[in-house]
């Protein structure tokens, strides 16, 4: 793929993601994406069929590079020969999300985007049903045995949580406008895991104690 190609469709999907700053997606037009991207319509449908067509390769390739970024991130666990304590699984988090957390940043536009309120419903189900896969993928090395969610209610509610805290923490950094640091969205990520939200505010008070 030549450089004017990659240039014109990167174009044509940050107009996409400025467009759903104002306007719903289910409310957008062509015309107004090819507004955004200060291209002409000729050139949008050189490269795609419609609007549903853009959200859906753009879509594609994000939940793609999100799970192989998983996958490299999941090999560390590999190397726990034990059940970690609950410490051990806050300071993983550091490497256990490294490469993800690293994906996550350089695609932070077309992350927010997608899974704001103007964004796609269905693509926020899709990152839920990944992040269920690889809690399920992530599960026997943290605890050394395999989740059986379905005959448990419990473990369902426990998976439930974990996946959503963490997609509802990413979501939150996506929007921050870089107040947030990598460091501060690794430490929450172990922090969600091994903390209650009674303990994690209890943390937020200290944290607060310090600052004023």
């Amino acid at each position: 793929m030549d450089i004017r190609t990659i240039t014109t469709k990167r174009r044509i999907q940050e107009g996409l993601f400025n467009l759903l700053k104002v306007r719903e997606f289910t409310k957008c037009n062509v015309n107004e994406i090819v507004e955004y991207a200060e291209i002409s319509k000729r050139t949008f449908y050189a490269y795609y069929k419609g609007k549903h067509d853009l959200l859906n390769t753009i879509e594609t390739q994000l939940l793609k590079g999100l799970k192989e970024n998983l996958a490299i991130d999941r090999e560390k666990l590999t190397q726990i020969k034990h059940i970690p304590s609950a410490e051990e699984i806050n300071k993983l988090a550091d490497i256990a999300f490294n490469n993800t957390i690293a994906y996550c940043n350089r695609n932070k536009t077309a992350f927010s985007g997608l899974l704001s309120q103007n964004g796609d419903i269905y693509f926020y189900k899709k990152v839920v049903k990944l992040g269920n896969q690889e809690i399920n993928n992530r599960f026997p090395y943290l605890f050394q045995e395999e989740m059986e969610t379905e005959n448990s209610l419990t473990l369902r509610f426990i998976r439930n949580i974990y996946v959503h805290g963490i997609i509802d923490i990413l979501v939150l950094w996506g929007n921050s406008n870089n107040s947030i640091g990598i460091d501060d969205v690794k430490r929450l990520l172990g922090l969600v895991q091994t903390k209650s939200p009674v303990e994690l505010m209890k943390l937020y008070q200290i944290e607060m104690d310090r600052f004023h």
